[in-house]
């Protein structure tokens, strides 16, 4: 009796554990279908500047995008490593890891706000909706997904306030983009009047001490490379002035994120995480310089705010009256139930024991 109790209690355990993993499941699988075809839309239906992935490689190509130097030098490396892989394979291979590690922090950030794994599981597959209007029918650069990618693990830390790993993100990111110095601002818009002043200016007295030593160096290194615009950036104002004229343009640039920069402007005051509020003030910041160094419909560059603005929107939705006792009782269903019949096996299995002790 008790190894028929014992047996029914192990399965049911197993049964109990399995399911209250489906959420994980489910999203890991669907991550990574998602991940794959966007990632194959990346280098199908972009566009690849000729010759550029393996210029990046040899370092002869046009500054500033040769001053983006992390995954190059990165695939540069593993090419010594015999793995049969061309080097346009490996620049795939970690836009995809890429993707795919975006996905998990983007999962992380929604639940350290809303708490319910099956809502940020399910919020964080959203950004597949958001990541093509940005990243296909473009440019293609190898900075580009990382870039989004170290924002928002960026954003994840500097909530935490895990310096031991925030810097060393700090210093891989800057080598893979310039646009690390927003982190800074976001860490001063997040942090003014919530913290010391004194430990707060000495994080961006270092970080801005990191950043330039990092720009640099780069630019010594590549000081003989061709130069786009001033080597740093190229001044589109007028530009972008001329492109607004054509609606076409236009329109492609309000779509911007897949248009979920609308609702989040519409009803950015009642978000109810100061943090977040306080660190979309930054993608204002980035679209007044953008408009001045950035092509107006050249999505790609946006690419850093889409985390923030993401984020934003989840806490939005998660915030609408009944979404948080849907989103419950649903992961409730899906992991609940199993537990519920363990819980009365091993009730009934008490009596059954004690009866087998006194036979």
């Amino acid at each position: 009796m008790n190894c028929v109790v014992g047996v029914m209690l192990h399965k049911n355990t197993l049964l109990w554990s399995a399911r209250s993993r489906l959420v994980d499941i489910g999203f890991a699988l669907a991550v990574l279908g998602l991940a794959l075809q966007f990632t194959v839309a990346r280098f199908y239906e972009n566009k690849v500047p000729p010759g550029a992935p393996l210029a990046l490689l040899q370092g002869i190509y046009a500054v500033p995008f040769q001053y983006r130097a992390l995954i190059p030098l990165a695939v540069r490396a593993l090419l010594q490593v015999p793995t049969g892989l061309s080097f346009m394979w490996l620049y795939a291979a970690f836009d995809l890891a890429a993707v795919l590690a975006l996905c998990i922090v983007m999962r992380g950030l929604i639940f350290r706000f809303a708490g319910n794994r099956l809502f940020a599981a399910l919020a964080a597959l959203g950004m597949f909706y958001v990541l093509p209007f940005n990243f296909v029918h473009t440019f293609w650069y190898p900075s580009d997904i990382p870039s989004v990618l170290f924002f928002a693990l960026g954003v994840f830390l500097l909530m935490e306030q895990k310096w031991f790993w925030y810097y060393p993100l700090f210093l891989l990111a800057t080598f893979n983009r310039e646009t690390t110095i927003y982190l800074t601002l976001t860490q001063i818009a997040v942090s003014i009047g919530t913290v010391r002043r004194i430990g707060l200016w000495q994080h961006v007295a270092l970080q801005v001490l990191i950043w330039c030593l990092i720009k640099g160096t780069l630019w010594f290194i590549y000081m003989g490379n061709p130069v786009v615009g001033f080597g740093l950036f190229e001044n589109q104002l007028w530009a972008n002035f001329e492109a607004l004229a054509d609606w076409r343009r236009l329109a492609t640039y309000l779509m911007n994120f897949g248009g979920i920069w609308i609702p989040v402007v519409i009803w950015q005051h009642k978000l109810a995480q100061p943090f977040v509020r306080r660190a979309l003030l930054v993608c204002v910041v980035q679209m007044l310089v953008l408009g001045m160094v950035g092509v107006l419909d050249e999505m790609r560059v946006y690419g850093e705010m889409i985390p923030v603005i993401y984020l934003a929107l989840a806490v939005l939705v998660w915030q609408v009256d009944g979404v948080s006792k849907v989103a419950g009782a649903m992961q409730l269903w899906l992991t609940g139930a199993a537990a519920g019949i363990a819980t009365e096996l091993s009730l009934e299995a008490e009596p059954a024991n004690a009866a087998g002790a006194q036979l």
